[in-house]
């Protein structure tokens, strides 16, 4: 019997010492940090299970009902105000004396989202507009005289300057919308445009075909529709025509500028290439026009010519003498 109690004894000697080793004090601490992981562990799932009942309840609890526009407002029918008749200085004349169609391609689709109203009959159609304020005439005088000592005249034909209805602004009542560029009237067949400044090709178009007057007229239906000429729509009254990006002006601003109406683009015109200022785009003339639908391709030649600063053409929203003033500066050192 004292012999088993010795052995138990020694067994429990060296349970002890080994307790007490560095050995045995690493595999406690091991222990130890192991069981206060696992009750950390154990309180953070506790704890999220919780949240997420308590949200799913509140949740369901308090789900906002979908909000409905007021029927006073629904049935109101209100479209919002056509780029046009917000231009006071613009109103819609068809008495203007423009040749029959020369019109730039609208940057005013590229802003607001259409307003949605409901399905009635008698609501008005919806007007992309413009969100961005025009420069100010004296802004728009400052770029001018800055673009100034760079310009090329972009054609050899008639100055437009001393016509009001040739210049940005002017209505042009058969697409129920406003001129955006600068028409230079030709006379006669064989003239040249030339770039005006500097600058890469962007786009090039020089296989137009005009549509058939019947088609045309159509198209030009849904201007009057909409009482606003749609982008595409006025993209495809350029008939062949060339943009050229001229980047970044210091003072300025990002320019580009459009020839549009072109009886053929230069041969040697192609995207991407750069451009120097009054280097040949193309021989001026009417394709894109009312004449051109009926195949008059050499009545009335003219060059449609744009210059947009930052997207807006220039002199947008001005008075017929304050856009005279801006062109006029923009082209006193190339007329000399």
């Amino acid at each position: 019997m004292m012999g088993v109690f010795r052995r138990c004894w020694k067994q429990v000697g060296a349970v002890r010492r080994y307790i007490f080793s560095p050995r045995g004090l690493s595999v406690l601490a091991l222990i130890a940090v192991g069981f206060v992981l696992g009750a950390l562990i154990a309180q953070v799932w506790s704890s999220d299970g919780s949240n997420g009942d308590s949200a799913r309840q509140s949740a369901a609890g308090n789900a906002a009902p979908t909000a409905t526009a007021p029927q006073s407002d629904i049935n109101s029918g209100a479209a919002p105000e056509s780029p046009d008749s917000a231009n006071p200085q613009a109103p819609i004349d068809s008495t203007s004396s423009e040749p029959a169609e020369d019109r730039p391609p609208s940057t005013q689709g590229t802003g607001n989202e259409p307003v949605a109203t409901a399905p009635e009959a008698s609501a008005e159609p919806v007007v992309v507009v413009l969100d961005r304020e025009p420069l100010s005439y004296e802004a728009a005088l400052a770029i001018a005289a800055g673009l100034a000592p760079q310009t090329v005249y972009p054609s050899d034909c008639m100055s437009p300057l001393p016509r009001p209805d040739l210049l940005p602004n002017a209505p042009r009542a058969y697409r129920f919308g406003i001129h955006q560029g600068v028409d230079f009237l030709c006379f006669s067949p064989g003239r040249h445009a030339v770039a005006a400044l500097d600058g890469r090709v962007v786009l090039a178009v020089g296989d137009y075909q005009d549509p058939d007057p019947d088609d045309r007229d159509e198209l030009l239906e849904v201007a009057g529709d909409l009482e606003a000429t749609p982008p595409f729509t006025l993209l495809s009254l350029y008939g062949n025509y060339v943009v050229i990006d001229h980047g970044v002006v210091q003072f300025v601003g990002h320019v580009v500028t459009l020839y549009a109406h072109l009886h053929e683009v230069d041969p040697d015109i192609r995207v991407g290439q750069t451009i120097r200022a009054g280097q040949r785009v193309g021989e001026i003339g009417n394709r894109g026009t009312h004449a051109a639908a009926n195949g008059d391709f050499y009545v009335e030649p003219h060059l449609h010519w744009e210059l947009h600063i930052n997207d807006q053409f220039l002199g947008a929203g001005l008075t017929a003498e304050q856009t005279r003033e801006v062109y006029t500066t923009l082209f006193s050192e190339a007329l000399g």
